[in-house]
This record gives structure tokens, C-alpha cells and sequence, in this order.
């Protein structure tokens, strides 16, 4: 199945949701803002001036943004406008941060216009990841920033043991709801490739234990599974229901790591 991140609108109803509560899932995860904290601390904060995060989705990272600094005029934009309606509705009090819903290939902006640019989880979710970069590199001020930070899905992992269940629902995962598992490590030359100087670029660790990754992954992969009737409702439903009961005694051990690129327009 195509990965239903490429076209959130066309996801229908119940994927959508499940694709709201699980970006939001995610917010909360701990390990997630750690990575998140990390490169925030890397960017030259442009007080009085632009951020935009392209492919923002229900708009967590940028409404960490506008909270973290709120001389920063910070906008989210994203093609699902399910995904911008929720965001709205979720940063309505943040007085310097606004949402757009358009393409991420063609953003709303002068070129030069923007300060710095936060691609975070996007790319790996696109069949063309260089056009979003190459966007990112027109709107951007020469000496701006990006931030690409994204997961390396090809090692997302939820084995114990030879032969876990669950490991499946990993592989089920990255095969059904990611385009490019690899991305990452092809992200360096990307960057080169389009124009960007890279400074930083660091491989981060996202381990869930307490169940922020998990349940997402083993229930989005199961879904396809039962209505392709590959297997029955029941099955799925042990698995979900062994994730949890690995969450309650202690013994979940999601693995999904991430890396992180800082770069600027020469």
C-alpha cells in the first residue's frame, strides 16, 4: 500500500485520526523532545524574523518554536488541511505563529524571505525529497538555516528475540507508512546536492519503553493486514494487546533512530 503520509486528505476519516493521535503521541514522547530540544539549541534564533517548518502537520514542533522564542514569527504549513484545521485549533493562543496549508514544493514565500527552515519527519515520507529541499533553499536568506531531522526507518525495530511477532509489525510499518526507510542515509549528500553547507549532522536515539511508538506501529501495520484479509481481526488484536502488556510489565523495547542535520545557504 502507498504510504498514506503522502496524501493525508485522500487517508479517509479513521486513518486521519489515527494520524493526529499519533503525530500528537508523539509530541509527548520524552526521547522525541530531547531530540527536538537539541537542534533547537543549535539554530540562530531569529528574533524579529521568520521560521518556517514545511510539513508541519498537526504543528507540535511549531508551536515549540513559537514558545521557545517569541520574537520569531513562526509558520507551519502542510498540503493536508485536516492536519493545518487541527493545528489551528491547537495553537489558536500563540500570537506569533500561523498555519498554511499548501504544497510543500512550492511555499508561500519570497524567495530569500525566511531565516531558518525545519523539515522534521517530512522527507521520508515523499517521492521526492530534493524538490522540498530545493524549496527550502529558495525561501532561505543566504546564511539561513535547515533542519533536517528524520528517522533511519530501515532499523526501526521492535524485536526481543529471533521470530518476535512484533518485529513484523516493524517491518510491516516502514514497508506500508514510510516511502523511503533509507532516506537518512542518503539526507548528507541530499543536502550537498541542493546548494546547503552542512554543519552538524548527528544520529539520534528515539527508544520507547513506555509505549509512544509502539502501539502506533503495530496498529497501523496490523490495519492493512485485516482488511487486505491477510489475517483476521482477532490476531491483530493480540498483538496490540501483547505491545501493551509489554508496556505494563516493563519489558517494551522499541528502537527507531533518528538523525539530525543542521545546514545553511551559502
Amino acid at each position: 500500500m502507498p504510504d498514506p503520509f503522502q496524501d493525508v486528505s485522500a487517508a479517509g476519516d479513521e486513518m486521519i485520526g489515527q494520524i493526529i493521535d499519533a503525530l500528537e503521541d508523539r509530541a509527548d514522547d520524552p526521547a522525541m523532545t530531547e531530540v527536538i530540544d537539541r537542534y533547537f539549541a543549535d539554530l540562530d534564533w531569529p528574533d524579529g524574523g521568520t521560521l518556517l517548518e514545511i510539513g508541519c502537520g498537526t504543528g507540535p514542533v511549531a508551536r515549540a518554536a513559537a514558545r521557545h522564542s517569541p520574537g520569531t514569527q513562526v509558520i507551519g504549513t502542510d498540503p493536508a488541511t485536516e492536519l493545518i484545521e487541527d493545528a489551528r485549533r491547537r495553537g489558536h493562543d500563540i500570537p506569533n505563529l500561523a498555519f498554511e496549508v499548501c504544497d510543500g514544493a512550492r511555499q508561500p514565500m519570497d524567495a530569500t524571505s525566511v531565516d531558518a527552515v525545519i523539515l522534521h519527519t517530512v522527507l521520508s515520507h515523499v517521492t521526492q525529497p530534493q524538490a522540498l529541499l530545493a524549496e527550502a533553499f529558495r525561501v532561505l536568506r543566504p546564511g539561513g538555516q535547515v533542519v533536517v531531522c528524520d528517522a533511519d526507518f530501515s532499523r526501526l525495530s521492535l524485536a526481543l528475540c529471533p521470530d518476535d511477532p512484533l518485529e513484523a509489525c516493524a517491518i510491516g510499518f516502514s514497508r506500508n507508512f514510510v516511502t523511503d526507510p533509507w532516506l537518512a542515509g542518503r539526507l548528507r549528500p541530499l543536502l550537498t546536492e541542493t546548494g546547503f553547507e552542512t554543519e552538524i549532522f548527528r544520529t539520534e536515539t528515539r527508544l520507547d519503553l513506555e509505549g509512544h511508538g509502539g502501539p502506533v506501529w503495530t496498529k497501523f501495520a496490523t490495519g492493512p493486514l485485516v482488511a487486505e484479509g491477510i489475517i483476521g481481526q482477532p490476531l491483530a488484536d493480540a498483538l496490540i494487546a501483547e505491545c501493551q502488556r509489554r508496556i505494563d510489565a516493563g519489558t517494551l523495547y522499541g528502537f527507531n533512530p533518528f538523525v539530525t542535520a543542521i545546514a545553511r545557504r551559502p
